[in-house]
């Protein structure tokens, strides 16, 4: 893959996180907090809401390292969804680490 092919790719990639992000957005924050179900799950456990975040994205990097076991048992469009999922937690994990004033 040459460089301008996987600029090309890079962002495809971005496109498809941005997307998903903000689909996402409408359904997980009625009350105009994006991070609130991370403060809540947090909570709910007795851990700091990063930490909670990085338990929601386990079971994707558990799925993805599934995969590759196997790639040829999942199409690239279920590659995509689940790399998608996992981008968009190391998203979400900046956003709330800014959110819970980390320096």
């Amino acid at each position: 893959m040459t460089n301008e092919e996987f600029a090309i790719e890079v962002d495809k990639s971005v496109s498809r996180s941005k997307y998903i992000l903000i689909k996402k957005g409408v359904e997980y924050s009625q009350d105009n907090d994006r991070l609130r179900q991370f403060h809540h799950a947090g909570s709910a456990q007795g851990i700091p809401a990063p930490q909670a975040l990085m338990g929601m994205a386990m079971k994707h990097i558990i799925s993805l390292a599934n995969m590759v076991k196997k790639p040829s048992a999942y199409s690239l469009k279920e590659f995509h969804e689940k790399i998608v999922d996992l981008r968009n937690y190391t998203f979400l994990l900046d956003a709330l680490l800014k959110d819970v004033d980390i320096e």
